[in-house]
């Protein structure tokens, strides 16, 4: 399997250890499959305002999943949007590969065309 490329970018200037944990927590979303690219937006206010902002976009297949979240600091900005997203791609994972053999709103399975008897009635 090849690597997924994962990029930082940042609005203003970030430390190189601020940097590599950034990194460190996207490779956490790398042990989903399918996934094409994952990309972190990093802004952070002056240290007046204290308040830092980060944006995850994950690219999967046909799906582009976006995770803001806000934080005190970098790290906790990073940690909160690296959660979000990896609560977004498994929640797409499990609608995705769960949808066969459902049973639908009516009551019918899926594929039951012309069946008008309720499923488990």
């Amino acid at each position: 399997m090849t690597p997924v490329p994962v990029s930082v970018t940042a609005r203003r200037p970030l430390s190189d250890a601020q940097r590599t944990y950034a990194e460190l927590k996207l490779s956490r979303l790398t042990r989903h499959t399918h996934l094409h690219d994952i990309s972190v937006v990093i802004d952070h206010e002056s240290p007046k305002q204290r308040i830092c902002t980060a944006e995850v976009v994950v690219h999967l297949h046909h799906v582009r999943l976006v995770a803001r979240a806000d934080g005190t600091t970098v790290q906790e900005a990073v940690d909160r949007a690296v959660d979000k997203a990896d609560r977004q791609v498994l929640r797409r994972k499990d609608r995705v590969t769960h949808r066969k053999g459902h049973v639908g709103s009516d009551g019918l399975a899926p594929g039951a065309i012309g069946e008008t008897h309720p499923v488990g009635g």
